[in-house]
Formats: structure tokens, sequence, C-alpha cells
């Protein structure tokens, strides 16, 4: 009975201490709040969880492209695919714009299109003014008395750049040009059958030319719609088309013809100093990037001092006037000449590595001479801003004693033309544009005679691109033969022959590469002040000196 009574109290005991534990004890804090004292917690038991909706987020929308209809098909082919962009046809409803932009402005993001004007390569003109250009153009224009007959392949929107763009004029050109006409193309597509014409003396030949000061330069610029639109310069950057212009694939090359720095040009030089002839083309000989010198006449330390009255033809040249060459910038020198083993003749000496020698120390290249017959043939092969060039040449007029043989020195002879042409057609081969040159019989007349027509043309069909007559103290035609120019004759740079006044006139010729191409020519036309100083002539000394060199070049368009 006892015991019954103690177990029920226990068990209620038990009980009301299980209810205790099961609710919170709540106690006064020093603040006058509660405190809140929580159980232990109960072992927790594995629960379904459920994946959350995805909240909607907020995503830029993509720029909008505008690229301007004004621009030429080829050039929007150029622009990659924007990425993350959309195009749009609406230029107010854009962010960057790809457009035309406007002359003389200063653009961060601009891209310059080169135009050029060019004409026939015969013709005698060489500038014109943007005024009497714009007033052709616009239909104002006297062509009867106008240096041209028409100009044809006139880009559209490079009218806009010529014409007041709020008055255009609509203008319409043969797409088929003649050899007459006069075309506006660009930059790149320049052939060496037409000449640059300068507009108020700026080309794009010039060593100097700024693309932003040229009229027919076309400024393509993008730029954002919106001042608070930042982005990164090179995205902008990435969606203007190439420049057609690029420097640094252009190549320029000076070629000239004879240099005997001996008798009365030697007596001048040794009187007046070594640099005296160079005086007034030497800024525009140091200009080219290549500079190409002819010369006939090996150096002899004891060489005897010139005498002007001598009229013999056996020639040496004092060490002191290499100084005239180093002065020109001259990088390749010709030895096809006549006289390179005078000295042997005379003095019994071979002076040709004494020469060679010095050509090396001054950082000079040479071709078509040599110690011996093998370096004599072998070609000098030169690459400048991507452009392969390569020069041989030979001397086909002798004398004997100028030949170079299998262990003497002197000039590789043209023999039967054989090896030279199989040259040619190798280094055309390996990617090189061949320039031949030649020593070849002299006469003084001013036009090509048949043997000569006879003997250059094939090498112009063996693949070189120029061939010119070394030879030659009288300037001689020239025409474009199987893809190449060919010169005939380019007269004196640097030797006297008083008595003759037909050779006081004379050529140098300035040659344009560009991306594995000649792409022009200009010549520069020379005159003798007094002996020994060439300088350039005068706009009508040049133009009646053309007239007779292109009246007879006109003559070989009808020579079989």
């Amino acid at each position: 009975m006892h015991i019954k009574r103690h177990l029920s109290t226990l068990l209620l005991l038990i009980c009301l201490g299980l209810l205790l534990s099961a609710c919170q004890i709540v106690t006064p804090n020093q603040a006058g709040s509660t405190d809140t004292i929580a159980p232990a917690p109960a072992t927790a038991r594995p629960t379904a969880t459920t994946t959350p909706s995805p909240t909607a987020t907020a995503t830029a929308a993509p720029l909008r492209l505008f690229l301007s209809k004004s621009l030429p098909a080829e050039l929007l082919a150029t622009i990659p695919a924007p990425l993350g962009m959309v195009l749009t046809d609406n230029a107010d409803d854009s962010d960057i714009l790809v457009e035309i932009g406007e002359k003389d402005q200063d653009y961060e993001f601009v891209s310059y299109q080169v135009y050029v004007l060019a004409a026939p390569f015969f013709t005698i003109a060489d500038d014109i003014a943007l005024k009497d250009l714009r007033n052709h153009l616009s239909g104002g224009g006297d062509l009867e008395n106008a240096p041209f007959k028409a100009i044809t392949s006139v880009e559209p929107l490079l009218i806009r750049s010529l014409i007041d763009a709020k008055n255009p004029h609509r203008i319409n050109f043969s797409r088929n040009p003649s050899e007459e006409d006069w075309q506006i193309v660009p930059f790149e597509q320049l052939k060496p059958g037409y000449k640059v014409i300068s507009i108020d003396g700026i080309s794009p030949l010039d060593e100097d030319f700024d693309p932003s000061s040229y009229a027919l330069s076309l400024p393509v610029i993008v730029h954002t719609a919106r001042p608070e639109l930042v982005l990164e310069s090179a995205v902008l950057t990435s969606l203007l088309p190439q420049s057609n212009y690029q420097p640094d694939q252009l190549t320029s090359l000076i070629m000239t013809g004879v240099t005997a720095m001996a008798r009365s040009t030697g007596f001048v030089m040794s009187t007046e100093g070594a640099l005296y002839p160079g005086t007034y083309i030497r800024e525009v000989m140091r200009a080219a990037d290549l500079t190409h010198i002819s010369n006939e006449v090996s150096f002899y330390e004891d060489c005897p001092f010139p005498d002007p009255e001598y009229d013999g033809f056996i020639f040496c040249s004092d060490p002191e006037y290499l100084d005239l060459l180093i002065d020109l910038g001259t990088d390749i020198v010709e030895l096809t000449g006549n006289h390179n083993n005078d000295v042997r003749a005379v003095y019994k000496v071979d002076s040709v590595p004494y020469t060679l020698n010095l050509y090396r120390q001054n950082d000079m290249q040479w071709y078509a001479g040599g110690t011996n017959l093998a370096n004599a043939q072998a070609p000098l092969k030169i690459e400048h801003n991507g452009n392969k060039l390569a020069f041989v040449g030979c001397n086909s007029y002798g004398p004997e004693m100028a030949w170079a043989t299998e262990d003497g020195s002197g000039s590789a002879p043209c023999e039967d033309w054989g090896w030279i042409k199989q040259t040619i057609a190798e280094l055309r081969q390996e990617g090189y544009l061949p320039i031949v040159t030649l020593q070849y019989q002299e006469e003084y007349l001013q036009t090509a005679t048949d043997v000569a027509i006879r003997d250059f043309r094939p090498l112009a069909e063996a693949g070189a691109v120029i061939v010119n007559g070394s030879q030659s103290h009288v300037s001689k035609p020239l025409e474009f033969y199987s893809g190449a120019l060919i010169h005939y004759g380019l007269g004196n740079l640097f030797f006297d022959q008083v008595d003759f006044y037909i050779t006081y006139d004379g050529i140098i010729q300035k040659h344009f590469f560009y991306q594995g191409r000649h792409i022009s020519t200009q010549l520069l036309t020379i005159t003798l002040e007094d002996t020994a100083l060439p300088r350039f002539m005068t706009p009508d000394e040049r133009a009646a000196f053309l007239e007779i060199i292109f009246s007879a070049s006109e003559v070989l368009r009808s020579t079989p």
C-alpha cells in the first residue's frame, strides 16, 4: 500500500519535470527587460529542400553600331564582325558610328584611305592645283585646254571630298578607262604605266607625306554617339578599316646612269672638294630608302692628280672621291662598267679588291662585278619593308679586259644572255623583283637601236620588272614591255664630256615598290650647271627635254 503511494508520487514528479523542461523560463534582467533562455536544441532531422525560383536580373542592351552608307563596300568588308553589337540603319538611334569625317579636323580614332591622281606615264605635267581639279570634276573645266583628256574611274565618295558637300554635282565617269585617261585610284592600285600627279605639290610618294593634309585622303572615323558612353580605345580602333597607305610597306629606290669620277670631273672634285658634285641633288639622293650608283671606275691609292686636258679613256679614281658616294647615301654600287680594270691595264695592279673593301667598310653593297666570275654573276638580294628586290647585271660591250674570269676581277660578261635570263627566272620564282642593268654599246643617239631592243626585251620576258641601260652618256627612250619598264639609257650623272652638249642632260629614276609590287616610277631630270655639277631642270627645261624623250619613246609602241 505504502509502496504504491510512493510509486505514484515518483511518477507524478517525473511528469512535472518533463513538463517544466519543455517550457521556456523567463527571468528579469538588469534593464528590466527579459532574456530568453532557449532550451538545448533537439537532434536535427533531415528535411526536403526546395530550389527557389530564379529571380529576373537586368541585362545590358547590346551596343548599336551604325556603318555609314557612304563607306565603299571594300572598306565595309574589312571591318570585323562586332562582338556584342547589333547593326542599325539609323544614325540617330546608334551608340557607335563609323563614317566619313570632315577635312582639316583632328580625330582620335581615324583611318585614312588614300587615293591618287594618276596620268599615263608619258605625261609631261607633274602637278595640278586642287582648285583646277575641283573645277574640272564639277564640269566647269575646259577639256580642250586642260592638261588631260578626261578623268575616269573616280570613286563616288571621292567627289564629296573634292566638291562642296552642300551642293554636290552628279558626275558620271566611265568605268573603262583608256590609256589616255587620267584616273583617281586607290593608292594600292597604282601601276607602273601611270605616273602620280601631285596636287598642290603634295603626293603620297613624298618621303614626308601626311595623309591628313592631302586633298585625296578620305578620313574614316569611329566615335560614340553619346558623351556619357565610355568605351575602351581597343574597341573603337577595332572598328576602323585598315588604311590602304602603309608607309612601312613602301620602298623607294633611286637609280642613276654613268658615274666616272676621273678626268675633268675628278679635277673639279680635287679642287672644289669631293662633295661638290652633289651640291644640288644631295637631299633627293639621300631621301630615298635605297640609292644606286653605277660607278664605272675603280679606286686606286696611287691614282695621279687628274688632268682636265686628258682626252684618253683609261681612268682611275682617288679614294677620297668615295666621300661623294657616302654623302649621297649610296647603298648599292653597280659594277658593269667598262673601266673597272683600267688600273690593272696601266699600272699592273688589280685595284678591284681594294675598291670592294672600301665599299664594304662603308656599308655599301655591289653587284655585276667582283673578284671572279662567280661573284660577278651573283645577284644582290635586298629585302626592305617586305619588298624583295634583286639586282643583277652584265657587260656586253667589253672590252675583254673589263670582264671577270674564273679567277680574275672584272664585270660579269653577258655572253649569250643565257645565264642572266635563267637567273632572272629563278629570282622571280623565289619571290624577288629582278632589276637588271646593262653596260651596252655606246652611241650618241636619243633613240633605241634595233640591237638594243633585240637584247633588252627578252630580259623583260624572262621576268625582270626594270631593265636599264647604264652605259649611255645620253638619255634614251623608255617603254613598258611584257610587264617591265625598259629604259634604254639614263645618261650621265657624274662624268664630263664637255664637247658633247647632248650629254649634259640626264635622268635619275625613282622607283616605288609597295606590298611586293613595283607600283610607280618618277623621272627626275638633271642638267649640268657646269662641269661636274648637275642640277635639277627648271620646269621649262624639263618640259622641252621630256618632249624629246617621250617622242622617241612613242616610236617603240609600234616596234614589234
